[in-house]
Formats: C-alpha cells, structure tokens, sequence
C-alpha cells in the first residue's frame, strides 16, 4: 500500500482553499424587524434591516408603489395615501417596501388606514329658522381637511319640532319650537345647532 505524505504548508494550504470557497458560496440573508404593519396615512415609521451574518451594510430600499408608500434611504416609512383597486370599495390594497444588499433581501407588507376626522363643526348659523313645513339641509366641515372618512349620522332631540333626515342633514319643520340638531362622526366626534321653527 502506497503512503502519501502532506507536509503542514501543504494541509495548510488545502484548508485556507476550502475556507475561501466556503466563503464564496456563502448567501448572505437580509432580515427586517418588521414584515408588516399598519400606518394612518401621514404617519412614518423607521424600519431596520440586518444582515446574517451580522456585518456592516449599505442597504437599497425600495416602494413597490411610492404613490401610496415611500421610503427613503435610512428606511424611514411612511404612508402617503390609499390604494384601492376600486375606488368605491372601503378594502385598501397593501404596498410593500423592499430592502436588498448584495444577493440578500426582505420586504414589508405597508397597510395604510384612513385618516379619520378629529373635529366636525356645523357651518352656518349656530341657531337656524325655518318655517313650519320648510326644509333646510344642513352641512359639515371635518378637521383636518384631507381626512379620507366624510360621514357624520344626523339626530334630533325632539322630532315633533324638526325632524331630520339622519344621512343627509335635511331638517324639516313640524311645530313651532326648538330642537338641538346633532351631527355625530364616528360615535365620537360630534357639533350641534338649535334649529327655532316658527309658525306658518
């Protein structure tokens, strides 16, 4: 039987070959603390990223669709609108964000949710006169301005004076009298005007 005999240098050599060609094969993983969230549109959050193995990295970030989501280049998020596939459906579309370095990369799922209404005032008169059996059709303005959700439920504290129409705001005189109208929004929210009806 033949022996062979590897001098130190020359395992030393075989073994410093083997480890670069492990280096080499080796796939890096890129790994964010969050793969998906819920913002209100107009809020940011900053998303992290990390490589395994751990390591130093000038990450790429990227908005599948920055029209309703961008990001920007420390991972900074932030929801910008919503997107709807049909605009008269209340279901929102998620935007995902991308992060790569080298052959690594993770993304996040970015739900943006409507921007609800902090104040809703009547506009007009805080006392309104209307004759008995006229109509007047009252309105709203919502704070902030651009908020996605415009819908306030009408109510009267006496129907036999005005009564009023609880999606559209039409209020119609009964009797003469007064009567508190009410516009709530979101069950929270609300603003009222006296309504004076007045005889024929």
């Amino acid at each position: 039987m033949k022996k062979y005999i590897v001098s130190a240098a020359a395992l030393c050599a075989i073994l410093a070959l083997a480890s670069c060609s492990n280096n080499e094969s080796e796939v890096l993983a890129v790994r964010l603390d969050k793969n998906s969230i819920e913002l209100t549109k107009g809020e940011s959050v900053k998303l992290n990223a990390s490589v395994v193995p751990d390591q130093e990295a000038d990450f790429e970030w990227f908005s599948q669709d920055s029209d309703y989501v961008t990001v920007d280049s420390e991972g900074l998020v932030t929801a910008v609108g919503l997107k709807k596939e049909d605009p008269a459906s209340d279901e929102v579309t998620p935007v995902k964000v991308y992060v790569k370095y080298e052959n690594g990369a993770d993304e996040c799922e970015v739900t943006v949710l409507p921007l609800q209404a902090q104040k809703v005032e009547i506009l007009g008169n805080e006392l309104v006169k209307i004759k008995q059996g006229e109509s007047v059709t009252l309105d709203v303005k919502y704070y902030p301005e651009d908020a996605d959700i415009k819908v306030v439920t009408w109510s009267t504290d006496y129907a036999v004076v005005a009564k009023v129409n609880k999606e559209t705001g039409v209020v119609t005189g009964m009797e003469p009298g007064f009567a508190t109208i009410t516009a709530s929004y979101n069950d929270k929210v609300y603003d009222v005007v006296t309504v004076q009806v007045e005889p024929k």
